[in-house]
């Protein structure tokens, strides 16, 4: 088993939607690479991220895009 941190910026939003009796929440995060050693932005990363019931509900309120969030 592994767990993944991810650190970065709210890039798209979805709106909470029905599976069977549960509820889930989908949003993307942007994760900057930094620079490379000539200086040049690398590319970002993109994690898609899923929220399942009370605690998608509850986060749906607070993150639109550009909101800074940690996921664990």
């Amino acid at each position: 088993m592994q767990k993944v941190f991810i650190a970065g910026t709210v890039q798209s939003v979805k709106e909470i939607r029905d599976v069977g009796q549960n509820k889930v929440f989908n949003f993307s995060v942007q994760v900057s690479n930094g620079k490379d050693q000539s200086g040049e932005w690398k590319p970002s990363s993109f994690y898609d991220v899923s929220l399942w019931n009370k605690r998608g509900e509850a986060l749906a309120r607070f993150l639109s895009k550009g909101t800074k969030v940690a996921v664990s």
